[in-house]
């Protein structure tokens, strides 16, 4: 029942702003946001020390103003997906448009191999948006997710993701899905922003800490030898946006796979830092991407003071 009341809640929140003018949600969203940042003093404090640790040479101040911008843009995923189902071919281009450098030039260098493509991406701006307006523009793709909870939200949401004809695969034994939409050219992808156990994946460098990161992108590049295309929204003016896809990432191949996915996982992480670096308003900060540690780092980074925090990171930058 208390399942079932948040589904229903959740679709009068999506139909309620879907129902306002987009400059007024988007105004509404923004607001609540701000408001919500001041009272989750848990995730505004996984914030802080996330923005510690990537940014230790800005001013709190400076920090605290990207976190709380963090929260409008992750709550700006509800304007979007409210409206998903709306958006077509003839309309999408007003508000989704390829960025005029870092665009289609690069999909279609990486389309042109017919290998599939492997998207590497993360939780950026309105992520939620991005496959359906990529799809919309006539290349649908399959995307990995994880599904909710709530299996009548999950179901709802499902048919939202897929209203541009893009399919969802769910995590769960995604690799043989995965592999058979390689197989027959198509494209799939995969968000590895996030902390993940040892069991799906290694410790490699972000932001100049080890972080517990999956390697099943690196792995699946070097059996398919499909091309890895970065993508992400960069938001404009007026709450719009552009698509941006980097050159094709060539994967190291030494023929030890071991090493390959090491080292190729620690590139895929240094791709994503840039774009954190590049527009660091637009991420998610508030997920412990550092919450497992490898052994001898504190057990748990998210519990220590912020004067702790600053210590253990200078001692670690100190080391040889």
């Amino acid at each position: 029942m208390e399942s079932y009341f948040t589904y229903l809640l959740s679709r009068f929140a999506l139909f309620a702003v879907g129902s306002l003018p987009r400059n007024v949600a988007i105004g509404l969203v923004d607001r609540l946001a701000s408001l919500t940042f001041r009272l989750d003093a848990l995730h505004r404090h996984i914030a802080r020390v996330n923005l510690t640790i990537a940014f230790p040479e800005l001013s709190p101040r400076e920090r605290h103003e990207i976190a709380r911008k963090s929260f409008q843009h992750t709550a700006r995923n509800l304007v979007e997906v409210s409206r998903i189902p709306r958006l077509t071919r003839e309309n999408i281009g007003r508000l989704v448009q390829y960025d005029s450098r870092y665009g289609l030039g690069n999909y279609e260098s990486a389309a042109a191999r017919d290998r599939g493509i492997l998207y590497l991406t993360g939780h950026f701006s309105a992520w939620e948006l991005l496959p359906t307006a990529h799809a919309l523009n006539g290349y649908p793709l399959s995307f990995v997710t994880r599904p909710l909870d709530n299996a009548p939200l999950e179901r709802y949401l499902c048919r939202i993701r897929q209203h541009a004809g893009n399919q969802v695969i769910y995590k769960r034994n995604s690799v043989r899905h995965i592999l058979e939409k390689l197989k027959t050219g198509g494209s799939v992808g995969i968000l590895m922003d996030q902390n993940t156990s040892l069991q799906e994946g290694i410790y490699s460098e972000f932001f100049g800490l080890p972080a517990a990161t999956s390697t099943g992108l690196a792995l699946l590049a070097l059996r398919t030898d499909a091309p890895v295309l970065t993508g992400y929204l960069t938001p404009q003016p007026g709450g719009r946006y552009t698509i941006k896809f980097l050159p094709p990432i060539e994967m190291l191949r030494t023929g030890d796979t071991n090493h390959d996915v090491a080292v190729n996982t620690r590139t895929l992480n240094k791709i994503l830092e840039g774009i954190i670096r590049e527009q660091p308003e637009t991420w998610l900060w508030g997920h412990r991407r550092w919450k497992n540690q490898p052994e001898g780092y504190p057990n748990d980074l998210y519990s220590l003071t912020t004067d702790e925090l600053r210590a253990f990171l200078a001692r670690f930058h100190k080391r040889p």
